[in-house]
């Protein structure tokens, strides 16, 4: 059984956002499916980079990662990435690759919720006259 998203993995207010800056739903959707997309690469790129005391290219995934589920609302993605820069700017490379664990935990529920997210207030709409690009 799938775990049920909790208010602290997913907050659409980013996303929401932009697409009322832009008048457009389907770069905010087109952004959030990408992000999905990559998370389990980066997550694995983080995994990797931590466990082999990597710290540049650590550092340089968490960073990426931690920027990008912030834009999309991937709350509970993006505190944990904080928690992993501190363990990193502190060498602190084994606990890093520990904490770098909880991700994977946290994939499958903040896609359940992003994708319950999409496909009810970010519907790609045909017959929306909108900007070019949109």
């Amino acid at each position: 059984m799938a775990a049920t998203p909790r208010r602290e993995d997913f907050q659409p207010d980013a996303l929401l956002d932009l697409a009322d800056q832009l008048q457009c739903t389907t770069i905010p959707r087109r952004y959030a499916l990408t992000f999905l997309d990559m998370l389990q690469m980066r997550v694995e790129r983080i995994l990797s980079a931590t466990v082999s005391n990597d710290t540049e290219d650590a550092m340089d995934a968490v960073l990426s990662l931690k920027v990008n589920a912030h834009m999309v609302g991937a709350r509970s993605i993006a505190e944990t990435c904080n928690g992993l820069e501190q363990n990193i700017l502190d060498g602190d490379m084994p606990v890093a690759a520990r904490n770098a664990r909880t991700l994977r935990g946290n994939i499958g529920t903040l896609k359940t919720a992003m994708h319950d997210f999409l496909s009810y207030a970010l519907k790609e709409s045909a017959s929306k006259v909108s900007a070019p690009g949109c």
